[in-house]
C-alpha cells in the first residue's frame, strides 16, 4: 500500500511525495523506498551520508527542494536552496574573480581580482571598497603615526595606482620615521614632493600663498594698488592708460612712443603747487603745438614766460618783438645780405670802459662809418649846423655839416 511523504511547508509545491510498493522514488535527491523493495539498506544509508556531507560536490544537486544545503566543493563554500538556486549560507562571503552566479539581492561578495568588496542590489553589483586597482593601491587608508615628539597622529593617506600622492592631517607635525615625499606634514592637505609634479589643478575659491609668496603681496587688478618694487613691462606693445585705452606708452623702431589714441584730444603736464594743480605744459593735438605756461598755444612752440637757453640756430623768420637785447663782451649781431655767403655785417660789443649809450636819432638815412665814401647829411646829426664855402659869385662849392652847439 503507498505511503505519502509530506513537507515541512505545506503551502510548497509540491508539498508531498507518493512512494508507492516495491518502487524507489526518485523526486528529490534522496530516495524514497517503498514498501517491500529488496536492498532498501543500501539506499536508506546513502541518504544518510549524502545528508551528512550535505551533497557535498563540485556539482549542485540536480534535484534540489527550497531549504536544502549543498557543500560547494569547487569553492569551498556551504549553500542553501532559495526554490530557485544555490546561494551562500551564514556569514561566507565569495571570493572569486567574477560576480555569483546564485546571488540574491543584499548578498556580498569579494573581487578576488582587485580586493573589493561588493553587494548585490537586485540588479547589479555595488562596489562597497576599497576603490582599488588590480595589484595597486587607490584610494584612502586610515593610520596612526608617531610624530617627532612620540606623540600618534591620526592620518588618511592617499593613494593612486599604488601611489601616495596626498596625506590628509588635522594638525602639522614632522613624521618621526620619514615618509617619502613627506618631510613634514601640513594641517589640512599636503602633496607628495617625490614625485615631483603632483599638484592640485582646477579653480581655487582662496589661497593663502602662490608660489610660497603670500597674497597680500600680490598686485590687485581690480582696485588701486601700489608697489615698493620695480614695475617691468617687458613688451613692445608697452601699457595703456584709460577706460578706452586713450594713452598708450610703447617702443618700436624708431624708439619710444607717448601717444594718445582719441583724435584731436591733448597731453597735459601738471604739477602740484602748494595743492593746486597747475598745467606746466600742454601738447595741443588739434593744432600739433607745445605750449609751455599756456594751454592755448598759437604757434608750434608758445611760451609765457622768459626763456633762458645756452644757444639758438637755426634761421629766425618773422619780426622779434623784444624791449631790449643784451650782449655781453664779444657778443656779436651778424647782419646777412640777400645772399648765404662770406660777407656779412658784423657788430660786436667791446669791452666797454665807461657806460656809453648809443640813441638812434627818430629820422630815416644812413649810418656812415670809417671808410664809407658816403655822405653825411644835416639829417644824421642831433641839432645840425651847416658851414657853406661860396665862390667869388656866391655860388655854393661846398656845404660842411655839423652837431650844433
Amino acid at each position: 500500500m503507498a505511503y505519502t511523504v509530506n513537507k515541512s511547508n505545506g503551502a510548497s509545491s509540491p508539498n508531498q511525495y507518493i512512494v508507492q510498493d516495491g518502487v524507489v522514488n526518485t523526486q528529490t535527491d534522496l530516495s524514497f523506498i517503498g514498501k517491500g523493495y529488496a536492498g532498501y539498506g543500501e539506499l536508506i544509508a546513502e541518504n544518510f551520508l549524502h545528508l551528512l556531507e550535505s551533497f557535498a560536490g563540485p556539482s549542485e544537486p540536480t534535484k534540489p527542494i527550497q531549504g536544502q544545503l549543498y557543500y560547494d566543493s569547487a569553492n569551498n563554500r556551504l549553500k542553501v536552496y532559495t526554490g530557485n538556486l544555490f546561494v551562500p549560507a551564514g556569514g561566507n562571503v565569495p571570493y572569486q574573480s567574477a560576480q555569483p552566479s546564485g546571488i540574491q539581492q543584499g548578498d556580498l561578495w569579494i573581487d578576488s581580482d582587485v580586493g573589493q568588496l561588493f553587494y548585490y542590489d537586485g540588479s547589479q553589483s555595488v562596489l562597497v571598497g576599497p576603490p582599488a586597482s588590480t595589484g595597486s593601491l587607490n584610494g584612502f587608508i586610515f593610520e596612526a603615526v608617531t610624530d617627532a615628539t612620540t606623540a600618534s597622529q591620526n592620518i588618511t593617506k592617499w593613494y593612486s595606482d599604488g601611489t601616495l600622492i596626498a596625506i590628509v592631517s588635522d594638525v602639522e607635525f614632522t613624521p618621526q620615521t620619514s615618509i617619502t615625499g613627506f618631510p613634514t606634514v601640513k594641517k589640512g592637505i599636503t602633496f607628495t614632493t617625490s614625485p615631483t609634479g603632483i599638484k592640485l589643478h582646477g579653480t581655487a575659491t582662496d589661497a593663502d600663498a602662490l608660489g610660497g609668496i603670500a597674497a597680500a603681496n600680490f598686485l590687485r587688478s581690480d582696485t588701486n594698488d601700489t608697489t615698493i618694487g620695480t614695475l617691468g613691462i617687458v613688451n613692445d606693445s608697452g601699457m595703456t592708460v584709460g577706460a578706452d585705452n586713450d594713452l598708450s606708452f610703447t617702443v618700436d623702431g624708431t624708439g619710444i612712443n607717448i601717444a594718445n589714441t582719441v583724435q584731436n584730444t591733448d597731453i597735459t603736464f601738471k604739477v602740484n603747487d602748494g595743492g593746486t594743480n597747475k598745467t606746466v605744459m600742454t601738447i595741443d593735438g588739434s593744432e600739433s603745438r607745445i605750449g609751455i605756461g599756456t594751454t592755448t598755444p598759437s604757434t608750434k612752440l608758445d611760451v609765457s614766460g622768459t626763456v633762458n637757453a645756452t644757444a639758438f640756430t637755426g634761421p629766425i623768420t618773422g619780426a622779434v618783438t623784444s624791449s631790449g637785447i643784451q650782449l655781453t663782451q664779444n657778443g656779436t649781431i651778424i647782419f646777412e645780405g640777400s645772399t648765404d655767403d662770406a660777407f656779412e655785417t658784423t657788430l660786436t660789443v667791446a669791452n666797454p670802459t665807461a657806460d656809453r649809450t648809443i640813441t638812434i636819432p627818430n629820422v630815416s638815412g644812413s649810418v656812415v662809418t670809417t671808410g664809407d665814401s658816403g655822405t653825411v647829411t644835416a639829417a644824421m646829426m642831433a641839432t645840425p649846423t651847416s658851414l657853406q664855402i661860396l665862390s667869388s659869385t656866391g655860388a655854393v662849392l661846398k656845404t660842411i655839416n655839423g652837431a650844433g652847439a
